[in-house]
């Protein structure tokens, strides 16, 4: 197979085309280099930024989350606490709180049950910021029907109380109360300030 050979005759007359080809070459050369590599190499650049992006807005998006979580938790503690605080007794003294806890559990406005606390005594108090735990014993003379009172008030009042122990003892006793009861509870007061 033969070649085809260029004269010198040849070459003069296709001179315009080959220049104009070579310049065509060039120019697409020029501007690739100086006008669609740039733009490439922007668009990668732009590509890592958005995908960078997405990755920083999920990560965004899921402390998001975890923040609604959080806030949903704690609006549900707070509405706890708000029922706690219903249930917590009132004042700044744990003395103060045996006496009104002691008239809470009497049945002063009940004589035919005849409970009447006598005696009470303050055994521990521990304290938790605004909040305090006051262990109480109260001591008292009853008769069945008395204790009966005693358990279903304590059991009915709707404070913050724990029955720790409870003591009875049956005496003999020809008239009155026939039963000696020793209770200590554990009580939560919400300090206020003194006036």
């Amino acid at each position: 197979m033969k070649l085809p050979t260029l004269s010198a005759a040849d070459l003069r007359k296709n001179r315009t085309a080959m220049i104009a080809g070579g310049a065509t070459f060039v120019c697409l050369l020029l501007l690739h280099l100086l006008w669609v590599r740039p733009l490439l190499t922007e668009k990668e650049e732009l590509e890592a930024k958005v995908k960078q992006e997405r990755e920083l807005v999920q990560k965004y998006h899921e402390k998001l989350n975890q923040a609604q979580s959080i806030k949903d938790n704690l609006t549900k503690q707070e509405v706890e606490l708000r029922e706690l605080q219903k249930k917590l007794f009132r004042g700044s003294d744990a003395y103060q709180l045996a006496a009104s806890l002691g008239d809470l559990l009497s049945s002063k406005d009940d004589p035919k049950s005849k409970l009447d606390i006598k005696t009470y005594q303050v055994l521990a108090s521990k304290e938790y910021g605004l909040y305090q735990e006051v262990t109480l014993r109260y001591n008292f003379m009853t008769s069945v029907e008395g204790l009966h009172f005693f358990l279903e008030r304590l059991r009915n009042l709707e404070m913050a109380i724990l029955v720790q122990e409870i003591n009875v003892q049956k005496i003999q006793r020809k008239g009155g109360p026939d039963l000696v009861v020793n209770v200590i509870v554990a009580a939560l007061l919400e300090k206020t300030e003194k006036t």
